[in-house]
Parts: structure tokens; C-alpha cells; sequence
């Protein structure tokens, strides 16, 4: 179901691709039975790490802005996703109303729902915001999922609406994209504002709300594990520090929430959403 926050007059809404259980010490290297002992309640009833493709549905009143775009029509066989075009339909949107999808970087869990079944652009009348470098990655890398991703970035390039800049540029006014490279060598995150209010799209940067007191634990789909970890620390310290919140596309809905020291260490707060 999808949900929604207020920023001042804009809205972003929650746009929920799917979800995924997955074993807490396979896909949080460095943690260990007895850290997931201490966490039961991160966990589900089989003692499984639940990572949500939650995309992200920026309203401004005057543009709509689509972060990431999750599997949609192109979700593997037997996977529990593919809902995004449904989800932006529940709250009356529809693919050719976007005017921008920024991505924060070009996984298939985060690209793949670009294209439509016949593997034509979805969103027909939007730019497509990613860095060159990013590009230029999946370009030279021997990674098995390069094919897949080319395939995606090939057919949004030959329709002209990928634009791949050198620098995380500002998309528009309120729509801020910032630097957090390692788990992909362009990775960025989303800043988005309204009203003097703001919140943080973290695309990569953790996997689970357990991840506040322990930014060391790398997920195996980070490409550069220490960059990855060393970003992600320095990102909770200045959340930690200011207080913003941040919507976590990974953690299990609503994925909303902030950092707040508890003394010793740091600790994930959930924050309220409302039904869309």
C-alpha cells in the first residue's frame, strides 16, 4: 500500500515495488547470531532480514519526480514485486504525468522498471537523471548483472531521455542529489525540500534500521565495501548531528525515520507516515 509525507505543499508518497526475506548474516557481512539476537525485533518470524524496493514519488505541485523505479514489469519470475505502476496508479498517477526519474544509482532493483514488458521506455515523457560515471561502470565492468543494466541504459538513451551529468547536479528546485559513493562508484542520494522541511532518500547507504549503530556491516551487493562503510558512517554522523530524517528504500515499510544518540551509540527511530 502506498503512503505518504508532507514537505511543506509538496507530498512524497512511499511506492512500494516489493519486498524480499533474507538471512541477516549473509547480506550484513560482519554481523553475527548474537548482534541478531539483540535485535530480534528487526527481524521477521522466521528470524529473516526483510528488505522492501520501495520507490519514492516527489510531488511539488508543479513537477512529479520519481525516485528509482524498482523491478516493475521486469521483476524476476517468482519474486514478490513488480507492483510499482499499480501503486502509482492507487494514488492517480500514471507513468506519462512523470517529468523526471532520478536514479540513485543503476542496479536492476532500481532501473529495471524504466522499461515496460515490450522493453520500450515507461515513462515516456520524463528525463532520466543518473551520473556519467555511473554509466561509464556498468560500461567496463565484468559485474553478471552489466548485461541487464545495459540493456535498460541502451534503450533509454537511444529514446533520448537519459541524461548522465558529471557531477550530482541539482534536478530542480528542491530535488537535490548528493555524493555516496561505494555501493555503486556513482551512487547518489536524494535530498528533497519543501517549506523549510526536508527529508534524505538514502537509495543504498543501509539495509536495515540495525545499520544506525553499525555502519561497518557491508552488504555483499556493495562494490566498494570500505567506500561503502566509510560513507555510510560519515552519512549517520550528519544525520545523527542534525536531525534529518531520511527515507530508507531497503528497510521494511514505511522505511521513514531518523538517527538519534542514545549515549553510547546511536539508535534508528521510526517516524509516522500517513495512508496515501
Amino acid at each position: 500500500m502506498a503512503w505518504k509525507i508532507e514537505l511543506g505543499n509538496s507530498v512524497v508518497y512511499g511506492i512500494c515495488d516489493g519486498s524480499v526475506a533474507r538471512d541477516p548474516l549473509e547480506y550484513l557481512i560482519g554481523s553475527t547470531s548474537a548482534d541478531w539476537a539483540m535485535h530480534a525485533d528487526a527481524l521477521d518470524q522466521a528470524g529473516l532480514m526483510v528488505n522492501s524496493f520501495t520507490c519514492y514519488l516527489f510531488d511539488t505541485g508543479s513537477d512529479l519526480v520519481l525516485i528509482d523505479t524498482g523491478f516493475g514489469a521486469n521483476a524476476p519470475e517468482g519474486m514478490a514485486a513488480g507492483y510499482m505502476p499499480d501503486e502509482l496508479a492507487s494514488v492517480g498517477v500514471s507513468a506519462s504525468d512523470i517529468q523526471h526519474v532520478v536514479f540513485t544509482h543503476l542496479h536492476p532493483d532500481h532501473i529495471l522498471g524504466s522499461l515496460d514488458a515490450n522493453q520500450d521506455p515507461f515513462f515516456v515523457n520524463a528525463t532520466h537523471w543518473t551520473l556519467k560515471r555511473e554509466v561509464d561502470h556498468w560500461h567496463a565492468t565484468d559485474d553478471q548483472r552489466a548485461p541487464r543494466v545495459l540493456s535498460v541504459v541502451e534503450v533509454l538513451e537511444g529514446a533520448g531521455v537519459l541524461n548522465p551529468t558529471d557531477e550530482p547536479t541539482p534536478v530542480l528546485a528542491g530535488v537535490e542529489r548528493i555524493a555516496t559513493y561505494g555501493h555503486s562508484p556513482g551512487h547518489t542520494s536524494i535530498r528533497l525540500s519543501g517549506g523549510g522541511d526536508e527529508v534524505i532518500v538514502t537509495g543504498d547507504l543501509t539495509w536495515s534500521p540495525v545499520q544506525a549503530d553499525h555502519p561497518e556491516w557491508t552488504s555483499p551487493f556493495d562494490g566498494d565495501p570500505a567506500e561503502a562503510a566509510a560513507t555510510r558512517a560519515r552519512f549517520l554522523d550528519e544525520v545523527t548531528a542534525s536531525g534529518t530524517p531520511f527515507l530508507a528504500g531497503h528497510h521494511p515499510q514505511p522505511g521513514f525515520g531518523r538517527i538519534v544518540s542514545t549515549g553510547d551509540g546511536r539508535q534508528y527511530e521510526a517516524l509516522p507516515v500517513s495512508d496515501a
